[in-house]
């Protein structure tokens, strides 16, 4: 049984972890624990932060290829745009490698643009209780003072449920959104252990001992979400491994059980502008 398979798991780790797992043709929630738990973010936060962008972009507020400009002051570590000195992108540039790259610079300067307390507003109207962003990326001194930003499993499966039933802002909003996640190129958690060619949305997160991975497989059977987070682990590469063990074991069962709905949604290849190979 796939619940006691995973409870062993988890059981043999001295890490603090969370899992929630969904299957989204039939509704069913398959595992759960820790869920309702908040822990720091990460770089998961960026998926709400995308959202708001989105619907900037949709309402026509922030045309998706209007250029942004890029300060010297806004470039900071873990950055493609920092690195290559950039000093300007498309709005669509800024979300996609946000999105894709993890680019801290990026989501600053989205955060700066969108506004601290309307990305906020956004995640509270999306129903997500337990997620707050308080700091830009890469802030030490704002983690020093106490302002942090947080997160649940049981959130992140409310945005991207919403996402994958075309109910955030709108359909095509969804869609979009989707899209961009599913040319993430950090595979070392939840696609760690698969080797076929499946199509995944995800999000990773990673900090210092804590190590996230949130996203929706697009099987042949059946399309399902999953969220794990290893936090306290003695080193990252063991919450990769540990993430990717989980999602192996439920990758493996969703295939091998022939008798789910295999009615899957929106198989789209974004084409991002900027970034690709």
């Amino acid at each position: 049984m796939l619940e006691n398979e995973l409870k062993e798991i988890i059981k043999k780790c001295d890490e603090d972890i969370a899992m929630l797992v969904k299957n989204l043709s039939s509704n069913e929630i398959l595992f759960n624990y820790n869920e309702e738990k908040m822990y720091p973010s990460a770089s998961i936060i960026k998926i709400p932060i995308m959202i708001e962008a989105l619907s900037k972009a949709d309402d026509l507020q922030i045309p998706l290829l209007s250029t942004i400009k890029i300060k010297e002051s806004d470039k900071v570590d873990f950055s493609i745009i920092t690195e290559q000195n950039l000093t300007e992108c498309t709005f669509l540039e800024l979300i996609t490698c946000m999105i894709i790259n993890s680019d801290n610079t990026a989501t600053n300067v989205l955060i700066d643009l969108l506004g601290l307390n309307k990305i906020n507003e956004k995640i509270n109207s999306l129903g997500m209780k337990n997620t707050k962003l308080q700091r830009k990326m890469m802030d030490f001194e704002a983690i020093k003072e106490g302002k942090n930003n947080f997160t649940s499993l049981k959130d992140m499966l409310v945005v991207m449920e919403g996402l994958y039933r075309g109910e955030v802002i709108d359909k095509e909003v969804s869609r979009r959104a989707l899209d961009i996640m599913k040319n993430q190129r950090d595979n070392t958690m939840l696609k760690r252990y698969i080797v076929e060619n499946v199509v995944l949305a995800n999000k990773t997160g990673e900090l210092n001992n804590l190590n996230s991975d949130v996203g929706i497989f697009y099987t042949k059977n059946t399309d399902y979400f999953i969220g794990v987070f290893v936090h306290k682990a003695k080193d990252n590469n063991e919450s990769y491994e540990i993430i990717g063990k989980l999602s192996k074991k439920v990758y493996d069962y969703f295939i091998d059980n022939k008798n789910e709905n295999s009615d899957s949604k929106w198989q789209f290849d974004y084409q991002y502008s900027m970034f690709n190979d």
